[in-house]
């Protein structure tokens, strides 16, 4: 292709990708009613209240010594919202979005149990119209994901980018996308692990003001995740260990990214003290409970990887109510195992280290979590709670120097058809079971069915969410076909010991 053509080729695809990727987030947004992620009927209470008392909002509950010191009154709609919850063959239908009036919820995070900056950041979309809100925060929560990771894209150097969006797209179907277009605070959680540790070794790489905008990113990455999630403010810690791990060769010439990490860790720790929820992590979710044996702790260990798989499709979405067909999970699973292999190749010492540590993670991390709470896999710890881990080992065993040149071909071609069909059909699942509670139709007008008002029919959502992300995976092919062909630049991974990493300029690094 000739130079000439390059750079049209590369402005069309800085526009497409995060257009198609926002268009296909739209799509799981419109793809279930309100009320309709885990534990919808905390989050969206806490939402509500996410600014404190307001009158027709989120108001005091009355005296009574039935009220729980954690409940208040908000709009009777929202309260009544998760009607469908763990009964996969009710359709949304059962829901009425025209209740009017106040009604008590006997939870919401007004103890400070969890992070307060995911629920005051949705609380401005809060209103008396429950639909309306709701759409407007996974819209903007969408929005900001697509943004966040867009602006970390393009400030990394050109070499670290592939890392980047390998990770993310790996990891992303059919849970991924269901939670980061949702109100659900673990996708601010997905979100930072997926920023946090690229930008902050992206940062040891660089020079001049792309390494101020790369510890600047890492510093908000961090914030974003530690105000949403306690774990994620661990996991925000736990990346920064890897891009240290990484990226750090001479103290005296990387003094701007160690002193970002520590930045990190004082934030991280700020938000992690502020909220009960970090209890879980020393404590365990359920520490009443009866002991295991030492043949269920063996039981834990094996059965571990069902929580991966899991979070590929293999355990049910919402409130694990949503079944996903093999057709969804195997391929996901494929892509995900795939991504792994590849970019585990003629690995540095260092980048081995950081992999296994990854990888340890991943096992380790779940199994005390069960140890500590006295439960079985399949209880308790759920997968959404790994799919930050799971993007960090992706993204850390993907920093090939020739990362473009592994994915360049058929072995391309297989993993986007695959992600396609199983995104695809994990979307026409997700409507289905609202709309029809399983029926397997997509059909607004069947009896006791739901639907959003004013909204193009579930048919077009459907196929435009698959045609957006088909369109995504195609743009990135048509962008990079051919750019890994060059030679690699190793010298962004082997820097000499105490060298100084220059940055990529030119059209390298655009």
């Amino acid at each position: 292709m000739s130079s000439a053509v390059r750079p049209v080729r590369s402005w069309i695809a800085i526009v497409a990708v995060p257009l198609f990727a926002f268009l296909t987030l739209c799509a799981w947004s419109f793809a279930s009613p309100v009320g309709s992620s885990p534990d919808d009927d905390f989050h969206l209470a806490s939402i509500w209240c996410g600014l404190g008392e307001r009158p027709g909002l989120c108001e005091t509950a009355p005296d009574s010594a039935d009220a729980a010191p954690t409940a208040r009154m908000i709009p009777a709609a929202l309260v009544n919202a998760p009607c469908f919850a763990f009964r996969p063959e009710q359709s949304a239908g059962c829901w009425d979005p025209a209740a009017s009036g106040m009604a008590l919820v006997a939870r919401a995070n007004v103890d400070g149990l969890y992070p307060r900056l995911f629920y005051t950041a949705a609380s401005v979309f809060a209103s008396t119209d429950p639909q309306f809100s709701v759409i407007a925060i996974r819209l903007a929560n969408s929005a900001f994901a697509v943004g966040l990771l867009t602006a970390v894209f393009f400030a990394l150097p050109r070499r670290v980018r592939p890392a980047l969006l390998i990770s993310v797209i790996a990891t992303s179907v059919p849970l991924g996308v269901f939670v980061f277009a949702s109100t659900n605070p673990s996708s601010w959680a997905m979100l930072s692990a997926a920023t946090v540790w690229t930008s902050l070794y992206g940062a040891t790489r660089a020079t001049g003001r792309r390494r101020w905008v790369l510890c600047a990113l890492a510093i908000f990455g961090a914030i974003v995740g530690a105000g949403a999630r306690a774990d994620a403010a661990i996991f925000a810690v736990y990346a920064v260990a890897l891009a240290l791990i990484l990226g750090v060769r001479s103290l005296r010439q990387q003094r701007w990214p160690i002193s970002t990490a520590l930045v990190i860790c004082v934030i991280s720790a700020a938000f992690y003290m502020s909220a009960r929820q970090g209890g879980a992590a020393f404590g365990g979710l359920d520490p009443s409970a009866h002991a295991l044996t030492l043949s269920q702790h063996i039981s834990n260990m094996f059965e571990i990887p069902s929580l991966w798989t899991g979070a590929l499709g293999g355990s049910n979405l919402g409130w694990f109510d949503t079944r996903m067909p093999a057709i969804v999970w195997v391929p996901a699973t494929v892509v995900f195992a795939g991504a792994l292999f590849v970019g585990i190749h003629r690995p540095t010492r260092r980048r081995m280290t950081a992999v296994t540590l990854a990888l340890l993670a991943l096992w380790a991390v779940p199994f005390v979590m069960l140890a500590q709470s006295n439960a079985m896999v399949g209880s308790t710890v759920q997968p959404r709670y790994l799919l930050p881990l799971m993007l960090i080992a992706v993204g850390v065993a993907s920093l090939r120097p020739d990362a473009e040149r592994a994915w360049d071909g058929p072995r391309y071609a297989v993993a986007a058809v695959g992600l396609w069909v199983a995104m695809t059909v994990g979307l026409h699942q997700n409507l289905s079971r609202y709309i029809s509670g399983g029926g397997g139709r997509i059909d607004a007008g069947a009896p006791g069915s739901w639907w959003w008002p004013g909204v193009p029919d579930p048919l077009f959502i459907w196929m435009a969410g698959s045609a957006a992300f088909a369109g995504m995976l195609l743009t990135i092919w048509i962008a990079t076909r051919g750019r890994g062909r060059r030679a690699p630049d190793a010298a962004l991974l082997r820097a000499p010991r105490g060298s100084q990493p220059t940055e990529i300029t030119g059209s390298a690094s655009t």
